[in-house]
C-alpha cells in the first residue's frame, strides 16, 4: 500500500470517529431538549394540579362562609357565584390536566378527581341552595357541612398523591437528565482519547516507515556510489511512492549509462572514421612534395571538407542528447520550404512536391527541419535517377527514391556510422539524427520499397 493509500486509510477512520463524535453530540442535544420539554411538561402539570388544589380549598371555604352567613342574602348570593367562577376555572383546566396525563394510572387517578368535584358542584349549587332556602336547621347544616368537608379532604388526599407523584416524576428526570450528561462526557472523552491514540500510532508508524524507506533507499546509493553500480538496488515494497522515486533513478542511471556508453562507442568510431581521410591527407601531402598536383590539392581540400561535415554531424548529433524543444505551430509547406533552402538546390527540377493535404505541425520548428533536410539530402545523393517525390497526406510526409531496396531493415540504418555496404559516400548519421529528432517529437519514421522506389514516411500523428 501506498503512503498516500495509507494516509487515506487514517484519514478516513479519524474523520469517521470525528462524524462518530459529532453524532453523538447532536444524539445528546436532541435527548437533552426532549428531557427539557419532558421537564416544562411536568413542571406545568404541577403547577395546574396545585391549582386544582387551591380551588378544592377554596371550595370548602365558600361552603363554611355560605353556612356561617346564611342569613346575610347578600353574602350567600355573592358566595355562590364566585363558586360558579371557580368551577368555570376548574372544568377549563380539566382538558390539559388529562391531556398531559403520562399514565393511565395517572388519568384514571385525575378522572376519581373530577369526579368528586362533580358531586361538589351539586352539593354547592343544589343541595346547600336548597337547605339555604329552606331555613334548615342547624344539625342539618353541620351534617351536610361534615359530608362535604369529608368530600373535599378525600378530593384532596388525592392531589396531593398526584401532586407527589408527579414530583417524584420531576426529580427522576432531572436525576436522568444529570446521569445522561455524565455518560455523554465520559464517552466523548473516551472517543477523543481513542481519536488522539489511532492518529498517534498511525503517524507513528508512516513516520517510522518512511525514516526506514529512506534509510534503506540511502544505504542503496552509498552503496551504488562506492561500489561504482549503475542500478541502485534496495528492498522496497512494490508500489509505493519510494519504489517510484528508485524506479525513476534507476531509469535516469540506466540513460546516463546508455549515454556514456553511446559516448564510448562514438569516440571509437569517430577514430575509425578519421583515420581514412586523415592517412589520405598524410598521402596527399607526401604527394604534393614531389609535384604539383592540382587533383592531389583538390582532394585534400575534400579530405578536410569530409572532416568538417563529420565533425558537424556529430556536434548535431550530441545536443540531440540535451536537446530543448521550442516548440510552435507551423504548416507542413512552410516547414518543406525551410528544409529545401538549407540545401540550396539550384535545379528544381530535381524535386516533385505534391501537396495533397496541407495539415499543422506543433514541433521545434527548427530541430524538424533538419531532419526532413536530411531524408530529402539522401534521398538525392543516393537515387539512381531524379526527380525525387515529396508527398503530402493524412498528417503524414513521405520522401521517395528510385533505387535498389535497403539490404537491412531500418533499425540498423538508424544506428550511428551505418550504411550500405557497397556505399562510399556520407559517414552514415544522417538517419541515426532524423531518428533522435523525431523520437523527442513522439513522431514515428518508417521505411517501405514499392514500385522500384525507397519510401521514407514521418509520421506526425502522436
Amino acid at each position: 500500500m501506498t503512503i498516500k493509500n495509507k494516509l487515506y486509510v487514517s484519514f478516513t477512520l479519524v474523520l469517521v470517529i470525528t462524524l462518530f463524535i459529532i453524532g453523538i453530540f447532536f444524539y445528546s442535544t436532541y435527548n437533552l431538549s426532549v428531557i427539557h420539554e419532558l421537564q416544562n411538561n411536568r413542571y406545568e402539570q404541577i403547577r395546574r394540579v396545585e391549582k386544582i388544589q387551591e380551588l378544592n380549598r377554596s371550595f370548602a371555604w365558600l361552603v363554611l362562609d355560605i353556612i356561617v352567613d346564611r342569613k346575610k342574602e347578600n353574602i350567600v348570593n355573592e358566595r355562590k357565584n364566585k363558586a360558579d367562577i371557580l368551577f368555570d376555572e376548574l372544568w377549563s383546566l380539566k382538558e390539559f390536566v388529562l391531556v398531559n396525563a403520562e399514565e393511565k394510572n395517572e388519568k384514571k387517578k385525575l378522572d376519581s378527581i373530577f369526579e368528586y368535584f362533580s358531586i361538589m358542584q351539586v352539593f354547592i349549587q343544589r343541595d346547600l341552595e336548597t337547605l339555604i332556602l329552606n331555613n334548615a336547621a342547624e344539625l342539618e347544616l353541620n351534617i351536610f357541612n361534615g359530608e362535604f368537608k369529608g368530600l373535599s379532604n378525600t378530593t384532596e388526599l388525592l392531589i396531593q398523591e398526584e401532586i407527589s407523584q408527579l414530583q417524584d416524576k420531576l426529580n427522576q428526570a432531572e436525576q436522568d437528565r444529570e446521569d445522561f450528561i455524565k455518560r455523554i462526557k465520559l464517552e466523548l472523552i473516551a472517543l477523543v482519547f481513542i481519536a488522539f491514540c489511532i492518529s498517534f500510532i498511525i503517524s507513528t508508524k508512516l513516520i517510522t516507515y518512511i525514516k526506514n524507506m529512506l534509510n534503506k533507499l540511502n544505504e542503496a546509493i552509498l552503496h551504488l556510489l562506492s561500489n561504482d553500480e549503475h542500478v541502485i538496488k534496495v528492498d522496497i515494497e512494490a508500489g509505493t511512492e519510494l519504489s517510484d522515486i528508485t524506479n525513476n533513478l534507476n531509469k535516469y542511471l540506466q540513460q546516463k549509462n546508455d549515454i556514456i556508453k553511446s559516448r564510448e562507442e562514438l569516440l571509437r568510431n569517430i577514430s575509425h572514421e578519421l583515420k581514412t581521410p586523415i592517412t589520405k591527407g598524410k598521402f596527399l601531402i607526401e604527394k604534393i612534395k614531389t609535384s604539383q598536383d592540382k587533383d592531389s590539392i583538390d582532394n585534400i581540400n575534400q579530405v578536410f571538407y569530409d572532416i568538417e561535415e563529420l565533425t558537424n554531424k556529430l556536434l548535431q548529433r550530441e545536443k540531440l542528447n540535451f536537446a530543448t524543444l521550442d516548440k510552435s505551430t507551423f504548416k507542413i509547406t512552410t516547414l518543406i520550404v525551410e528544409s529545401l533552402s538549407k540545401l540550396s538546390i539550384e535545379d528544381e527540377e530535381i524535386l516533385n512536391i505534391e501537396i495533397e493535404d496541407e495539415f499543422q505541425i506543433n514541433a521545434d520548428f527548427y530541430y524538424l527541419t533538419l531532419a526532413v533536410k536530411n531524408l530529402i539530402d539522401n534521398a538525392i545523393k543516393y537515387s539512381d535517377s531524379l526527380p525525387i517525390n515529396i508527398i503530402t497526406k493524412e498528417n503524414s510526409i513521405y520522401i521517395e527514391n528510385k533505387a535498389e531496396k535497403l539490404s537491412k531493415n531500418l533499425v540498423y540504418y538508424i544506428q550511428p556510422f551505418t550504411r550500405e555496404p557497397n556505399q562510399q559516400n556520407g559517414h552514415g548519421l544522417g538517419l541515426n539524427i532524423v531518428y533522435k529528432i523525431l523520437q523527442l517529437h513522439d513522431f514515428s519514421i518508417s521505411y517501405s520499397y514499392k514500385d522500384n522506389h525507397n519510401i521514407f514516411q514521418i509520421n506526425f500523428s502522436k
